[in-house]
């Protein structure tokens, strides 16, 4: 069963994190420099730069999109 934010709809947005921008999306795993934290653990970007919550509507900040936040979870430490 598809939900209202899966295939066919673009639902991403542009993270700045420790001096780097990063594509992320739901369920996306994407590699962060530095200390992880503990595996399980939240993670908050709290710099948002761009979000599309969905196709077509785009929400760019200056420089940050106002109380934006994506969250993770530490999945665990790359080797």
């Amino acid at each position: 069963m598809a939900g209202p934010h899966t295939e066919g709809n673009a639902v991403y947005a542009i993270v700045q994190t420790r001096g780097r921008q990063m594509k992320v999306s739901p369920g996306a795993v994407v590699e962060v420099d530095g200390p992880p934290g503990e595996e399980g653990s939240a993670f908050t970007f709290d710099q948002v730069l761009r979000v599309e919550p969905d196709a077509g509507n785009i929400l760019a900040g200056a420089p940050f999109v106002a109380n934006a936040k994506v969250l993770g979870v530490v999945d665990g430490e790359a080797r």
